[in-house]
């Protein structure tokens, strides 16, 4: 999610253009995350890449906070009902993959002699810290 350096990834969601930065998520922010979802920032990157719901809440309650979106008031927990799909393609293309693009079929003539298999979805990209590490180190 966050670039390297903490430039922000923008993130276009129901027609609005949002800046994330993984980098500005403040210890308060992360003990909220922990103390609602019991979801540590581990758990919450991979929670991203799957499109966990939980983890999901927590990135549009960030990016709505990183964007001055969010009342002060406006709190972590389940009444907040992003589109999870939504927010996921937003994501996805963020990180430069088209999710309405299909999927190259595989190459015939590089056919191995196993049983063609459906690649997987892409993932949407995963949070990164500065210096170009990633939450998991």
């Amino acid at each position: 999610m966050g670039e390297e350096g903490g430039v922000p990834v923008i993130i276009t969601y129901e027609g609005r253009e949002y800046s994330f930065e993984v980098d500005r998520i403040d210890v308060t922010e992360w003990r909220e995350l922990k103390r609602k979802y019991k979801m540590t920032p581990k758990q919450f990157e991979a929670g991203v890449s799957e499109a966990d719901p939980d983890a999901m809440t927590f990135l549009y309650w960030i990016m709505l906070r990183q964007n001055g979106q969010a009342a002060p008031a406006l709190t972590l927990g389940d009444h907040l009902k992003p589109d999870i799909v939504g927010l996921n393609n937003g994501l996805s293309e963020a990180a430069g993959d088209d999710p309405d693009e299909p999927e190259a079929e595989p190459d015939p003539t590089k056919a191995s002699g196993s049983t063609p298999t459906s690649p997987a979805p892409p993932s949407p990209p995963v949070p990164v810290l500065a210096g170009g590490g990633s939450l998991t180190g």
